[in-house]
């Protein structure tokens, strides 16, 4: 049984939810408050402000970055094959803490009130790059690598999901099976592979 969170965590949480199902506009401090179930009062000590908890949750998204790179580095198949395979979204559980708090985040940058949210997304973009280099060791092939991720993160996930799929070979769904010109993920991965040697 994983720990109950403190409730400064339980409060960022409601925040970071109301952000990414109501918009940032919506998540005000009597809302968080309530979807914490604190009072008010609560949730002002330990964010005495708004900007406190948009700080509360880059600060997040950093520490949620670097346990993602940590799992980069020690991938047994290396840093471009997690990269591209947990960059596709049918790979991102449905309440992935990372993706969840990235989407927060993005949307805390898109309102143009935050600029510490589109710092710190860049700066997210920039380290998994610099990741990236440091396994491929060629500029022009990390950015390619990067931008596949993008590329992937951004597909809806019913389209991928109608691109590739499981079952019997030739069908639709079909492990491997290409549909419309699209690449399996193993074909992207071998493909980046091949241009990082």
């Amino acid at each position: 049984m994983s720990p109950r969170p403190s409730a400064r965590e339980k409060m960022l949480d409601s925040f970071e939810h109301l952000v990414v199902e109501t918009g940032e506009r919506s998540a005000t401090f009597d809302a968080v408050a309530a979807a914490a179930d604190v009072s008010k009062g609560g949730l002002l000590y330990h964010f005495p402000s708004r900007e406190a908890l948009v700080d509360g949750l880059v600060s997040r998204l950093g520490a949620l970055l670097d346990d993602d790179v940590q799992r980069m580095t020690s991938a047994a198949d290396g840093v471009v094959d997690y990269f591209i395979r947990t960059s596709s979204r049918s790979a991102i559980p449905e309440d992935d803490p990372l993706d969840r708090c990235i989407t927060a985040v993005a949307g805390l940058g898109a309102s143009g009130r935050w600029p510490q949210a589109v710092a710190a997304l860049t700066a997210m973009q920039d380290r998994w790059y610099r990741v990236v280099l440091d396994e491929v060791g060629d500029p022009a092939v990390a950015s390619l690598v990067c931008l596949v991720s993008d590329g992937l993160y951004f597909t809806p996930a019913q389209f991928e999901e109608a691109s590739v799929g499981s079952g019997a070979p030739g069908a639709p769904g079909a492990a491997g099976a290409v549909h419309r010109g699209r690449a399996s993920v193993d074909e992207v991965v071998a493909l980046l592979r091949s241009l990082a040697r």
